[in-house]
């Protein structure tokens, strides 16, 4: 809440009801909301991995790659800083951090236009492997057309930022599944008609312009000005040069393989990885939504409120390591068989993939340690724990690539993940948040989902069996 002198220049905060209503609400919304992203997600390609070819995907995640990198590149946290600032009701700070956006969105158009350009240099010079994704004459065209995108993020209105500082995940819900459902819909008619792979750019534009109209149209509150205070300017730079420092070793952290990959595969390859991928980032998704709309907002509110963060912080770990601990397991012992059953042939080789890759949710159980960081203020140790990843995949990649290829390299984005716990263990202890509470769900939750998987799999193998 504002104080008193900042009620004539600020927006009503809403009314506040308990805590723990108002995060339970939220969860609900969010896990079901996105529980209905996947599932249209994966139909969507489903549908979509039997009219192109898994080329079209691995040039998709190359595009996606880039275009994440220049986002996280250009993150100077001002989402953040909405969501944990007592002024972010006051008019003048709200405007201001609009029009950061709407510059970050100018900027990262134009380093997409930069990266289109510089890859066209790189092909004409031969500076990557004929064969290699990055070498494909669309390439640089698709990245250039994303450009655009770019743009129009940045006119998405803060008032979504608002509504994810009071928790309002029925709102964010509802607008993420409608750009979602309008997306699909473009681009699975336009791949149909076309059979091209700009049917699924063009869903991406889809869907930031539906992101742009709703954030300003549906999210309760009047229009967000752009204006511009030099001290709120300052206090978002001030707070934000971790969080960019955090963003740019977050990307390496979580898209090194992807980088390295894509000159070592062939395209073929780099599509079923992508697919792969693809299938561990529908949980992941599920998993740093709870992270940004709940958890980083709870234990935010928390703070402010002085409510026993400790204990806050103890039950979000534990809800987070049953979730992680019971799909990891879960896809160790049974992952191969949502490939086997819902792709063709072309695909099966992202079975073993998908197997491996699943272990790395264990990995992220302490992301919840870093969302107590970045709320107290600590976004710089979230940094040192994605440089501690970003380093491990950059030597181990290239060295386990070297001994197995690309199951060694898979083995070792898996490692990666938890090269970090050593220091997010040692701030739970300074903190005072270690304890046998926060610490003992993980490991019967995998062992669970294994036991269940390898139940699965073997009631699979029988059926199977019995009609062949």
């Amino acid at each position: 809440m504002v104080n008193s002198s900042q009620k004539s220049d600020a927006l009503v905060d809403p009314v506040r009801v308990s805590f723990k209503a108002r995060v339970w609400k939220t969860a609900y919304w969010m896990l079901g909301s996105n529980a209905a992203s996947q599932v249209l997600r994966l139909f969507s390609n489903l549908v979509l991995t039997r009219l192109l070819a898994p080329e079209a995907f691995g040039l998709m995640a190359a595009v996606s790659t880039i275009y994440f990198a220049l986002s996280m590149f250009s993150d100077l946290g001002v989402w953040q800083s909405v969501v944990k600032s007592d002024r972010a009701y006051a008019d003048s700070f709200i405007g201001t951090a609009q029009s950061i956006e709407f510059l970050r969105g100018l900027i990262l158009t134009v380093l997409m236009l930069l990266s289109a350009a510089g890859l066209y240099l790189g092909m004409f010079t031969g500076l990557f492997k004929t064969t290699s994704v990055y070498a494909d004459a669309q390439l640089p065209s698709m990245i250039a057309f994303v450009g655009l995108c770019a743009l129009l993020d940045g006119l998405v209105s803060m008032k979504f930022a608002l509504a994810q500082r009071s928790l309002r995940g029925d709102r964010i819900a509802k607008l993420e599944l409608t750009a979602q459902v309008a997306a699909a819909i473009s681009t699975i008619t336009l791949v149909w008609l076309t059979g091209s792979i700009w049917g699924l750019l063009a869903g991406w534009l889809v869907s930031s312009c539906v992101r742009v109209a709703l954030s300003n149209l549906y999210l309760s509150g009047p229009w967000i000005a752009p204006r511009w205070n030099a001290l709120y300017a300052s206090e978002m730079f001030k707070y934000g040069k971790w969080i960019f420092v955090s963003s740019v070793i977050g990307f390496f952290a979580a898209n090194t393989e992807k980088i390295i990959f894509g000159n070592y595969l062939s395209l073929n390859q780099f599509g079923v990885f992508a697919i792969a991928s693809a299938l561990v980032s529908a949980v992941t998704a599920i998993y740093s939504t709870l992270l940004s709309q709940v958890i980083f907002p709870g234990l935010s509110m928390a703070l402010n409120d002085q409510l026993n963060v400790t204990r806050i912080y103890t039950r979000f770990q534990q809800l987070a390591d049953l979730l992680l601990g019971l799909i990891a397991g879960g896809l160790f012992t049974c992952g191969q068989w949502l490939v086997w059953v819902l792709y063709d042939a072309r695909y099966h080789e992202a079975g073993w993939m998908l197997q491996l890759l699943g272990l790395t949710m264990l990995g992220l159980r302490y992301q919840v340690v870093e969302q107590f960081m970045f709320a107290t203020d600590r976004p710089d140790l979230v940094s040192a724990n994605n440089l501690l990843r970003a380093l491990f995949l950059v030597v181990g990649i290239p060295t386990f690539f070297y001994f197995e290829e690309a199951r060694g390299a898979i083995f070792a984005i898996v490692l990666a993940q938890f090269s970090s716990w050593p220091l997010c263990i040692y701030f739970k202890w300074r903190e005072g948040l270690l304890s046998f509470k926060s610490e003992y769900v993980w490991a019967p939750a995998f062992v669970g989902g294994a036991g269940a998987g390898h139940l699965v799999n073997l009631a699979l193998l029988a059926i199977v069996h019995s009609l062949s």
